[in-house]
């Protein structure tokens, strides 16, 4: 396959990528204001790897050769943006990290406050009954609470009645102890192991464009200019149905058909 079509393949899989980013409101700046959507961008962020590197890949294969001079722009501006964009990917593991700690913080506070509550309902209700003599008396004040269920017996006396209200808060508090363990299951189960793996995605994505960026910045460096000027160099222009090669600031004689390599069987220009 022609380099340049695979160069167009890495731009057409870069531009899909961005649209799901965007589409799927991954970038929206809203969700850096809460840790839920700081974590949700995060994931987005790693999901985009793949399409990432591959598009990446494929635009800055084996360098200059056969690339189209409308080239020049995107993959100059794809290059520079390859340090900041690793450099994202790096600083992404320890966000996560904080995020994900404090995101399980979050879920244990919520868990303790709601207990903490349910507690002093509790305690408040009994202090309420305490001072009650008459059974009447404190079945009138149960009759406030029908979530509460106390079977109470005709002839029970008011001590006995104020016992079984004490196991019933009791027996309450344990079902909402296993109802909150499995809210806390739910919500947390997984997310240190998603958050490790989503680390080492993040890592390997970021090593892999600084190894990108330095093997651009070799080829660079053996051209002997620039960024700009090496990305501006040897192009291959369209003309007349073929493609002829740029050097400089001034065009060869030589003419490229579409499969033969810089540096083969060439044939010369008529003048």
């Amino acid at each position: 396959m022609p380099l340049f079509q695979l160069r167009l393949a890495g731009y057409g899989l870069l531009t899909i990528g961005a649209i799901n980013l965007i589409f799927a409101g991954v970038l929206s700046p809203r969700l850096i204001t809460t840790l839920q959507g700081r974590l949700s961008m995060a994931n987005g962020l790693i999901g985009f790897v793949p399409w990432l590197l591959l598009s990446l890949a494929l635009i800055f294969v084996q360098g200059n050769r056969k690339r189209l001079s409308r080239e020049q722009l995107p993959m100059l501006l794809l290059h520079r943006l390859l340090l900041p964009i690793a450099i994202g990917y790096l600083l992404l593991v320890p966000l996560m990290v904080r995020d994900a700690l404090g995101y399980n913080g979050s879920v244990q506070s919520e868990i303790k406050q709601e207990l903490k509550n349910y507690r002093a309902g509790s305690n408040q209700l009994l202090e309420q009954v305490r001072p009650l003599t008459t059974p009447l008396a404190v079945a009138r004040v149960l009759q406030r609470y029908p979530n509460i269920s106390v079977t109470v017996d005709p002839a029970d006396s008011a001590p006995q009645i104020k016992g079984k209200l004490a196991e019933a808060l009791s027996m309450g508090q344990a079902r909402l102890q296993n109802r909150l363990d499995e809210v806390r299951r739910t919500r947390l189960e997984g997310l240190f192991l998603r958050t490790m793996g989503s680390m080492g995605v993040a890592l390997a994505a970021a090593f892999a464009l600084f190894g990108l960026r330095r093997q651009n910045l070799a080829m660079i460096r053996d051209s002997g200019g620039q960024a700009d000027a090496y990305f501006a160099a040897d192009q291959l222009m369209r003309s007349q149905g073929s493609f002829r090669r740029r050097s400089g600031s001034g065009f060869s004689d030589e003419w490229l058909g579409l499969d033969q390599p810089v540096g083969n069987s060439r044939s010369e220009a008529k003048p």
